[in-house]
């Protein structure tokens, strides 16, 4: 081969590895990605904060839509879940891709929804996490690392919670 052949093929190769490096969706055993995002009232959540000044509580983390079927129907079962687990060990953030803020504010009153519900509206953090199917969750520990990804909509329960964890 001769030189020019072999810078090239050393830069398509640095660039391929590159862009798979770049294409992998966060998995179980890394730390969770850092994001700041605001709920509905315009409070900021920052991901970072929850493992921090929460740091003893596990983060049950949704990315989801209105206009999504399995995402409605798995939402009566999250705010159940919601409601009994300990606020001191468990927190629930619920981002909604890509939506205005009427649409998703007259969804969560119609359905009683408390959890924090954050606005993903331009879709940077739903790109970041690589959501290509929604319902998406991610159980992130206490260490701020990712134990489980769910892709589809659960019945979601305190035991599920409890051996995804484990």
């Amino acid at each position: 081969m001769n030189r020019k052949t072999l810078i090239c093929f050393f830069i398509l190769m640095f660039l391929g590895v590159s862009v798979l490096a770049m294409g992998r969706a966060p998995k179980a055993g890394v730390k969770a990605i850092d994001f700041t995002l605001e709920d509905l009232y315009g409070a900021p959540y920052t991901l970072s904060n929850y493992n921090s000044y929460y740091k003893d509580k596990i983060v049950f983390l949704n990315f989801w839509a209105t206009w999504c079927p399995p995402c409605r129907a798995e939402m009566p079962s999250m705010q159940k879940l919601y409601e009994s687990w300990d606020k001191n060990k468990f927190e629930m953030l619920a981002i909604n891709i890509g939506e205005d803020k009427k649409t998703v504010e007259n969804f969560a009153e119609n359905g009683g929804y408390t959890f924090p519900i954050l606005l993903d509206r331009d879709k940077k953090i739903a790109e970041k996490y690589m959501i290509r199917g929604i319902p998406t969750t991610y159980i992130i520990n206490k260490e701020g690392k990712i134990v489980a990804k769910v892709v589809g909509s659960r019945h979601w329960t305190l035991e599920e919670i409890q051996s995804l964890i484990k």
